[in-house]
């Protein structure tokens, strides 16, 4: 794994692109001063595989490092919300999951159902919380649970299967 790190927005991507000539099998993750939605997007469009603020905890980066290591894809909250919200419109505003007993969500709780439906959505951990009267750790320890049983990486991969199937 490579950490490059983004000072000029407008060059983010061909530094990615340079880095990815040079080291074709490593896997490269963008750090940003000050990262943007639009600047995350140029990156991993240039082909990262993740991408988050210069200044994050070390817990942070460790973490970045765990998710791209084991193949999955790092980008910011507000990306993220952003792309599932995106795919929420393009599937008719509703990719929440019916759980058919011979589908993928099948081995899911109502519970596990209900948050992967929040997730679908768009909406973040915290926000899941709220309107669901449990802790932010409580969504993550489902969150956890929920990508092993489904054998998923990360939020996006989540949303995407859930947006495979009918809506409620």
């Amino acid at each position: 794994m490579v950490w490059v790190h983004a000072d000029d927005m407008m060059t983010t991507a061909g530094k990615v692109r340079d880095a990815i000539a040079r080291f074709p099998q490593a896997k490269f993750v963008v750090l940003a001063n000050i990262p943007t939605d639009d600047d995350a997007l140029a990156a991993l469009g240039a082909g990262a595989h993740g991408y988050c603020n210069a200044y994050a905890a070390p817990e942070v980066l460790k973490e970045v490092a765990e998710v791209v290591t084991r193949g999955g894809l790092w980008v910011g909250e507000s990306l993220l919300s952003r792309l599932l919200a995106a795919m929420a419109k393009n599937f008719g505003g509703n990719p929440a999951p019916a759980a058919p007993p011979d589908g993928p969500l099948s081995r899911l709780t109502d519970r596990e159902i209900e948050i992967a439906r929040e997730i679908a959505r768009g909406r973040s951990n915290k926000e899941i919380a709220g309107d669901l009267g449990i802790a932010e750790r409580t969504v993550k320890s489902h969150l956890t649970v929920i990508f092993e049983k489904l054998g998923v990486r990360d939020r996006l991969q989540l949303a995407l299967i859930c947006s495979r199937l009918p809506p409620l």
